[in-house]
Order: structure tokens, then C-alpha cells, then sequence
């Protein structure tokens, strides 16, 4: 399975550390055999996981983020974490994502995955151009229970960034 680039000309950093990250995430994948995609081996969220299980665990908050902006570009209300879940129930919401993908034939998965991260960085370009990136207060559902605001910007890396090189960390181990 090859890995293609096609990426257009990047401007917002965190876009560059996105797509950095997914890079050396998806060229990690790629060197697995079908076997090893499948083995539940690494340390996850909830449990002993496949890789095929932490692609699946980025596409599904990836998917959660773009649903939280989108309902957030039309004012409407943002329900969260979503997929059904009214708490931050991580080890359930991973649950989640790992079942409704288990069946998700292995090229599919990496190209949702991929479609996931070209959307997340559209975002990200977006609203660095915009200059709303890393405001606070533009976004309403950036607002956390306790009162504290973060930018969409945290928003973005706390569910790509950093899982994706999580996710790494995990194939690597």
C-alpha cells in the first residue's frame, strides 16, 4: 500500500504538524503486514488494541471534531462528546469507534482516515486565514464545563496532533 502526498501547499503551522504527524503515523500503517494490522498487541484506550483499532480510534474523534465545528458554523447546538454519549466516557467512546470500524476492509479504513485529516486540516487552514484559528470566544462549544475557554486551535491539536503521535508512540513500543 503506497503513500501518497497530495497534499496542497500548507500555511498554518499547526496544518504542517497535522499532516507531519498523520505522515509518520500512515507510513508506520503501511509497513505492517495484514496479520499484524488485525492482532490486538498495543496498549490503548480501554484495553489491549489492533492498529487497525487506533486508525479507527483517530477517525473517530477526527469525525467527532468536524461535526463539533460544523454544527458550530450554523449555530447549532454542539452535542459532546456525541455519538451518543452525554459524559467524557473515553474508554467507551474508543469502544465505539473500534466497533463501528472492526469490519471496515483495511483500505477503506486508511481512506476515511486520510479524508478525516484532509478535513481537519481544511479547517485548520481555514480559520487560520480568517485569523479565528487561536481566538478565544469565537467558537461557543470551545467553551469546557468548567467555564475556561480554549481556542479552536487546541481543539484541533488535542484530537489530531497529539493522538496521532500517540498512536506512534504505541506501534513503536
Amino acid at each position: 500500500m503506497a503513500f501518497q502526498d497530495n497534499t496542497p501547499a500548507l500555511y498554518a503551522p499547526l496544518s504542517k504538524e497535522i499532516y507531519s504527524a498523520y505522515c509518520k503515523l500512515v507510513l508506520t500503517l503501511n509497513e505492517l503486514p495484514e496479520r499484524q494490522f488485525r492482532q490486538k498487541t498495543c496498549s490503548g484506550t480501554g484495553g489491549k488494541v489492533s492498529p487497525a483499532d487506533i486508525v479507527a480510534y483517530q477517525i473517530g474523534w477526527g469525525s467527532l471534531l468536524i461535526t463539533w465545528y460544523e454544527a458550530g458554523l450554523t449555530c447549532d447546538a454542539v452535542i459532546m462528546p456525541g455519538a451518543g454519549f452525554t459524559t467524557w466516557n473515553y474508554a467507551g467512546l474508543a469502544q465505539h469507534f473500534y466497533t463501528e470500524y472492526a469490519n471496515t476492509p483495511r483500505a477503506k479504513l486508511m481512506k476515511t482516515f486520510k479524508n478525516t485529516v484532509d478535513r481537519v486540516i481544511e479547517i485548520t487552514e481555514c480559520e487560520y486565514k480568517s485569523g479565528n484559528l487561536d481566538k478565544l470566544g469565537v467558537w461557543h462549544w470551545c467553551r469546557l464545563k468548567s467555564g475556561k475557554e480554549w481556542p479552536l486551535s487546541k481543539w484541533i491539536r488535542v484530537n489530531s496532533v497529539s493522538p496521532y503521535k500517540r498512536a506512534y508512540s504505541l506501534l513503536r513500543s
